[in-house]
């Protein structure tokens, strides 16, 4: 049964706070689990979460908002479980930031916030709804709100998060998954087929390959083929409804082809990144970016950058299998960044954001994209697009010569615009030799030269272009987004975060951008003692004082209800 917990609002005059000196007062007040008090505990809204729970009268639910407030300390400090419940247990600073005023109150057991997760990753599963982003973006809009944090401008970057997985060789995952579906066979199974697994059943995957040569792994991958064809034909009905034997025959269909009766192994060159990595995470890809192979997911962040802004804090998060490209994920996330930010007018990243699709969608919601680089092929001979007021587009090419574009009227070319250049002028460019068409798109007809563009390429242009238009001071707005990526990347070692799946690692990221909102936060108000000190202050005591008078009027009612 939900219950929602109200009783850190109620004055403790036995509390430990009560007992320390105004010293300790002091330091209390300047320290950062007040200040996660103040902004972050008090705000959860525990009633998103009553979904978790049963309608029915039963045993109360542990505090939502210590679970969740417990979640997002663990991230701040980047603790492991077992530090985290030492300081849950014994820090003062750490119980009074989940509202605990008296040392000798119980927190919950490890077992209740691990069930706590369970139940939200089952929530998602189920119905698509992430409860604890929620939070993240819940408190993030009251942050924005009462800061006067203008997120008008904003930036954006990527980064690679690995999945905690073993690293698999292509014939040591074939026999892992072999193992464990053997496994979960029962007795009369095991004895069925222990004759053609005997050589795997009696060791480990890694100790069977230890003491294979190079020149013999395709003669083993190939007579796997044959055990997994056998396995999959003579159990595919009884144990279907197994996750492990669903491993089983993503992996059979994703390394072995059949024809008729003849199975073949699919060429290595010739597997995709979004084959099964590990048996432990089925949902990790593969990815090599700027030299680094990496097995897991891609995370993605967005922070306002208005250079008026005294402070400015992550505002949407996502993560995406690392095989999805910058420019897609930008996409997909466009329209929630819009919903949660509608003043977004103008938005920095590198130039893998960049595609025909994005293009599409910043003009439709009138946002200005800036790119520090554009991907692609460098040009010989560049165009210049500029458009008209009165409509109509000038182009010009890199040697200076500027014409206006026409429509294209027949040919394959009809639905696009053409720039007609005058080719005796092209005869004495330095560039003539190099404005092809195979490289920059110009045709050549003499006596003219004719290059053909559509919108795609004028909405690609107008992005290249944005960077030139803006103030000096706007400029270089997208470099500090690494040192956010680098803040968020906190609990990250060696490139892998410590857990495993998607909804796993959207948890961690969505804490650590809370707690990194936190830390910002709590350094401006550092920053401003008086001011910022005495209006939180005064924002505690109306809490406390609310409060009180709810539960008083709560009570009320449930006496004369009874």
């Amino acid at each position: 049964m939900f219950r929602k917990n109200e009783e850190y609002k109620q004055y403790d005059i036995f509390g430990v706070t009560n007992a320390l000196s105004e010293k300790q007062s002091k330091l209390l007040s300047n320290s950062i689990e007040h200040s996660f008090f103040e902004n972050i505990f008090s705000n959860i809204k525990e009633c998103d979460f009553k979904v978790l729970y049963s309608d029915k009268r039963s045993r109360p639910n542990v505090p939502v908002n210590q679970l969740v407030g417990s979640l997002i300390l663990k991230h701040l400090f980047n603790w492991t479980y077992e530090a985290l419940f030492n300081n849950l247990n014994f820090n003062i600073l750490t119980r009074h930031a989940i509202g605990i005023q008296t040392i000798n109150e119980s927190v919950f057991s490890e077992a209740s916030i691990y069930n706590f997760q369970n139940k939200i990753i089952g929530y998602y599963v189920e119905t698509g709804k992430d409860l604890l982003t929620e939070v993240f973006d819940n408190l993030t809009a009251s942050q924005l709100k009462e800061y006067g944090i203008k997120s008008n401008i904003q930036r954006g970057d990527s980064f690679l998060i690995g999945s905690n997985i073993f690293d698999y060789t292509r014939l040591q995952l074939l026999i892992e998954v072999l193992l464990r579906l053997y496994r979960i066979l029962d007795e009369h199974d095991k004895h069925q087929c222990s004759e053609i697994l005997q050589d795997y059943i009696k060791q480990t995957a890694g100790q069977y390959i230890y003491k294979l040569s190079k020149e013999n792994l395709p003669k083993e991958i190939k007579q796997l083929a044959e055990i997994y064809r056998k396995l999959f034909i003579s159990y595919k009905d009884k144990y279907s409804d197994i996750a492990v034997f669903n491993i089983f025959e993503r992996v059979y269909y994703e390394h072995f082809t059949v024809l008729e009766d003849k199975i073949d192994v699919v060429a290595a060159n010739e597997l995709n990144s979004s084959i099964l990595m590990s048996p432990d995470d089925h949902q990790a890809t593969y990815r090599t970016k700027r030299r680094k192979d990496s097995k897991g997911y891609s995370g993605h962040i967005s922070e306002t950058a208005n250079p008026k802004n005294k402070l400015n804090l992550i505002t949407d998060i996502a993560v995406v299998p690392n095989n999805v490209d910058d420019a897609k994920l930008l996409e997909g996330r466009l329209t929630e960044m819009i919903d949660k930010t509608p003043d977004l007018s103008e938005y920095h990243a590198d130039g893998g954001y960049g595609s025909p699709s994005v293009d599409i969608l910043m003009e439709k919601y009138d946002i200005k994209q800036i790119q520090t680089s554009v991907r692609g092929r460098k040009a010989f001979a560049k165009m210049e697009i500029k458009e008209l007021a009165v409509g109509g587009y000038w182009v010009t090419c890199e040697y200076g010569q500027t014409v206006k574009a026409t429509k294209a009227t027949k040919g394959k070319n009809a639905k696009r615009l053409r720039a007609v250049f005058d080719y005796s002028k092209c005869l004495q460019c330095p560039l003539n030799p190099k404005c092809k068409s195979k490289v920059s798109g110009v045709k050549i007809q003499r006596p003219k030269r004719t290059w053909y563009f559509s919108k795609e390429k004028i909405r690609l242009h107008k992005r290249m272009q944005n960077l030139n238009t803006l103030a000096p001071e706007h400029q270089g707005l997208r470099a500090n987004v690494e040192a956010t990526v680098k803040e968020v990347k906190r609990g990250i070692k060696d490139g892998k975060v410590r857990i495993r799946g998607q909804q796993k690692v959207m948890i961690y990221l969505g804490m650590t951008s809370i707690a990194v909102n936190l830390t910002r936060i709590h350094k401006y108000l550092l920053s401003k003692p008086f001011n910022c000190a005495c209006i939180m202050k005064f924002k505690r005591i109306i809490k406390l004082f609310l409060g009180k008078m709810e539960l008083i009027l709560s009570s009320k009612i449930e006496f004369l209800v009874c």
